[in-house]
């Protein structure tokens, strides 16, 4: 047994839980647990899970993760950069996200070319009204150099009117304009904690895609705990954040794992394995 196996058993025990409980606790099989505390690294899927179950464990029983991992270091398989690969899943395409002013400017096209055959021909309704003949004074040539002026007879009053012609209304096209995009902005970071302002949203869905078991724990504006639970890989985790003016996520486990709002990838910031995203709505 390891120093660090004999550690974890010892906080293990500490707090009354035995391998079961602590199975039930980090959804990681018994078999890998008891790995880590005889320190037979050799059971583990890879360098890769090593590190992740360890952290796992201690933060089950109340220790901190991350130094105990730095502590051990070298009593700990360093994973290799294959390992990391083959737990990250690839990031989904944003080119729905590009495709909405396009789509919107399709929508409105059919809209303008109606509007502009409209005034097409208002134009050149009044372009051949203003150049219509009028009944002008006629003059006679004699071949004496006289002119007589022919006017107009007057009209009988049984005549009948003519009609005027009845100008053509023009339609009256409203036309919308686009609503802005939503846009996520990076602030800063500071420690673990990193800070995002969102702007342009109607609406507030956040959602965890979990490749790798991990940690999550969501706070308010208040700072008031509103999830703490593990979370298995495979699973989808979604919470509706409407109502808040403001979030804190912390990750336990980040490598693998996704974070999204309104279907919008917040990408981790630091390589850090627990981080905090804390995103302020500007609503």
């Amino acid at each position: 047994m390891t120093e660090l196996g004999s550690r974890l058993k010892e906080a293990r025990k500490a707090k009354g839980y035995s391998i079961d409980d602590l199975q039930e606790i980090t959804k990681i099989q018994k078999r890998y647990l008891t790995g880590i505390e005889e320190g037979n690294y050799e059971t583990m899927p890879g360098s890769f899970y090593v590190r992740a179950f360890i952290k796992q464990y201690a933060e089950a029983v109340g220790l901190n993760g991350d130094e105990l991992l730095e502590m051990y270091k070298t009593e700990i398989p360093a994973p290799s950069n294959e390992d990391v690969s083959k737990n990250i899943p690839p990031t989904p395409t944003r080119r729905s996200l590009s495709g909405r002013s396009s789509n919107k400017f399709m929508e409105v096209f059919p809209m303008i070319v109606v509007v502009l055959f409209v005034i097409a021909i208002i134009v050149i309704l009044w372009f051949l009204f203003q150049n219509s003949p009028k009944n002008e004074p006629v003059q006679v040539d004699s071949g004496n150099d006289l002119t007589m002026d022919i006017k107009p007879q007057p009209e009988k009053n049984n005549t009948v009117a003519p009609v005027e012609e009845e100008k053509p209304q023009e339609e009256e096209v409203v036309i919308e304009e686009p609503k802005p995009e939503q846009q996520l902005t990076f602030i800063e970071t500071q420690g673990p904690t990193s800070t995002f302002d969102l702007t342009g949203a109607e609406k507030y869905d956040l959602k965890v895609v979990v490749a790798n078991n991990t940690w999550l724990n969501i706070r308010d504006q208040d700072n008031m705990i509103l999830v703490d639970k593990a979370v298995n890989a495979g699973e989808t985790f979604e919470f509706d954040a409407s109502a808040l003016s403001r979030i804190r996520v912390r990750v336990g486990h980040t490598p693998g794992n996704m974070v999204y709002i309104n279907e919008q990838l917040v990408e981790f910031p630091t390589t850090k394995t627990t981080q905090n995203l804390v995103i302020q709505f500007n609503k």
